[in-house]
């Protein structure tokens, strides 16, 4: 690198640089501009997954699999694997909120118990239940994030049974219409599929 030279003009001296010192970003080292940190930066579409603690990006693909990626393993946290094999939280409030939009606030009570009254309020909220259905990997696993009572989460357990055996009558029976039937069977058996009530 050459050295920096000294240049006279008329009354002044000025010291000039080479070209490729002049390439230094001082505002960093004096934090003018904060340092790209990875969590700020997007994930590219072929590693979309963000870890949330070193704001790594993997694959899809190695979500669950069993070996943790993430410098805190989140990729490998039950709760983030059961929500992986269910319908999403946003799909499972919506779907409860038509039901009590449809059929007033306290509709799911028939099926979550008594708790489940003016829109789900004492349970914590439409937005709740549907993270608790997403997240909990088994009906015993629900039943003890919402604080169920054993009579309602028997109840919700025989609900869930009659549809893994294709009985709608207990459906008709807590007052699911013909109309319905058909969306809260899908739904329920997706939750069935996922192993809800293993």
């Amino acid at each position: 690198m050459a050295p920096a030279n000294w240049l006279w003009l008329g009354n002044v001296f000025f010291l000039s640089f080479p070209l490729a010192i002049l390439g230094i970003d001082l505002s960093r080292l004096y934090g003018h501009l904060p340092a790209v940190s990875k969590r700020n930066e997007a994930c590219h579409p072929y590693e979309p997954f963000k870890c949330p603690g070193d704001g790594n990006c993997i694959s899809i693909q190695y979500l669950c699999d069993g070996a943790p990626d993430c410098s805190d393993g989140y990729d490998e946290d039950m709760r983030l694997c059961t929500a992986a094999k269910r319908p999403p939280v946003e799909e499972t409030a919506s779907f409860l909120q038509s039901l009590l939009a449809s059929h007033g606030p306290n509709y799911l009570e028939k099926l979550f118990g008594s708790k489940a009254r003016d829109a789900l309020a004492p349970l914590g909220g439409v937005e709740k239940v549907a993270i608790a259905l997403s997240e909990s990997q088994t009906i015993e696993d629900f039943g003890a994030a919402l604080h169920l009572m054993r009579s309602d989460l028997e109840h919700l357990r025989s609900v869930f049974m009659a549809v893994e055996n294709g009985d709608l009558g207990m459906l008709k029976s807590i007052g699911i219409k013909d109309s319905e039937l058909g969306d809260v069977k899908f739904f329920l058996e997706k939750l069935v599929n996922t192993g809800f009530l293993d």
